[in-house]
């Protein structure tokens, strides 16, 4: 099939500087580049480049623009235009550049190799879409203010100075503390990759609007990884197998989901965005799509824990008892409703976002924890988060950090 998409490369100052990153922080990369063959038959070998697509149209799709030519020069976008532009273009050159930085972490724990180079494959392409959000700035020669210079070598500058802890999202300065995390992470944060993606497919900034249709076709890639070995950790589990229990796989999606939905910005918000027709949807709005498959794509897992757990069940028997305990909320041959896995609630272990859910203490089911009719005090919430998160989470650097922001919250610092 001839490719949807033609290939650039930037300029050679800022290839040699992202080759320099990767060698710092990939280095595995060449491992995968040797064997890619034996592990992705007929699939094009990775190639570091930007891979420039089409629009749907050539006129602006949403908000006070619509109807106008999309902006070809940075230059065309005045005021806060420019900068909220300028804005997502870096996080998600920063999103790309610390998921390479956290996936390698724990990549010498894989449960599999197929799943290690799957992995490998994961980074190799946020590598590319790091490259491509830097080609989106370094194409257009525009990017500049009056008393402020070059915006776009500041920024490409400032990205390739990140290191783990100082990104743009939460999500991407959490240290993994093991590859149940690297594949947790595929499967719950990739899978805002997809919405963002998706949205941003109607960008006024006609560079930007052509970049996403080759990161989406990747993306899936990523997604299917997850989900795939999610499932296969599951199945373990409920075999008594494998180095993660059920527990353990909970406990992790307690850690991810809500970084995830934070990851939209505030529910209430998004109006921005559509004005300047960067996004086709309100953050509301995507967060309850996002949601919603996470809890199809977090089903499946259960119902092949279910199928593990009733020898010789089938399919449809499995969901049938899963609908069961989640409508009944008992045991149903033999299975308890805490010995599968649920999504927390998008009210628990939340630092961003409403006011009505900020550093309050919502437990995962989403009730919100009190003691003698008082709202649970920080400290001793703080000790349920250390019951319901990853015990290697509790005491890292960004554990730490919300500690410090709930705290300042309650006024107690």
């Amino acid at each position: 099939m001839a490719a949807t998409y033609t290939t650039e490369t930037i300029t050679p100052k800022y290839h040699d500087a992202i080759v320099d990153w990767q060698r710092r922080n990939f280095p595995d990369l060449a491992i995968l580049e040797k064997y890619w063959g034996d592990y992705f038959k007929g699939v094009t070998p990775f190639e570091l480049v930007a891979k420039v697509g089409h629009t749907k149209s050539d006129t602006i799709e949403v908000g006070q623009y619509a109807g106008r030519q999309r902006f070809e020069r940075a230059k065309e976008m005045v005021g806060n235009t420019f900068f909220s532009a300028r804005d997502i273009i870096r996080a998600q050159c920063s999103t790309e550049l610390g998921s390479i930085q956290q996936h390698r972490e724990t990549l010498d724990q894989a449960v599999s190799d197929k799943s290690k180079f799957a992995v490998l494959r994961i980074m190799a392409e946020e590598l590319r879409h790091a490259y491509q959000m830097i080609w989106v700035l370094d194409q257009d020669p525009s990017w500049k203010k009056p008393g402020l210079g070059d915006v776009a070598k500041q920024t490409i500058e400032e990205l390739l100075a990140m290191e783990l802890g100082g990104h743009v999202l939460d999500a991407f300065n959490i240290d993994f503390g093991d590859f149940l995390d690297n594949i947790t992470y595929a499967t719950v944060i990739d899978l805002v990759g997809k919405y963002q993606l998706e949205m941003q497919q109607v960008f006024s900034y006609a560079p930007m609007a052509r970049s996403m249709g080759p990161m989406l076709q990747e993306e899936a890639f990523h997604l299917g990884s997850g989900r795939t070995v999610l499932r296969e950790i599951g199945q373990m589990a409920a075999r008594g197998e494998g180095d993660y229990s059920v527990e353990d796989i909970q406990r992790a999606l307690n850690l991810w989901v809500p970084r995830g939905l934070e990851m939209f910005g505030n529910e209430h918000g998004g109006e921005t965005a559509m004005t300047f027709g960067f996004k086709d949807k309100t953050n509301g709005v995507a967060q309850d799509e996002y949601y919603e498959e996470v809890r199809g794509v977090i089903r499946n897992v259960n119902i092949a824990i279910i199928q593990e757990r009733l020898a010789g069940s089938s399919r449809e028997e499995a969901r049938t008892a899963l609908d069961e305990i989640e409508r009944s909320g008992d045991p149903q041959k033999g299975i308890k409703p805490e010995e599968l896995l649920r999504v927390p609630a998008k009210s628990f272990f939340r630092k961003r976002g409403p006011e009505e859910v900020v550093f309050k203490p919502f437990d995962y089911h989403g009730q919100l924890l009190t003691e003698n009719g008082q709202m649970l005090t920080p400290e001793a919430y703080l000790k349920y988060l250390s019951a319901v998160l990853p015990a290697k989470f509790i005491g890292s650097r960004e554990y730490h950090k919300f500690v410090a922001q709930l705290r300042e919250y309650h006024g107690l610092n």
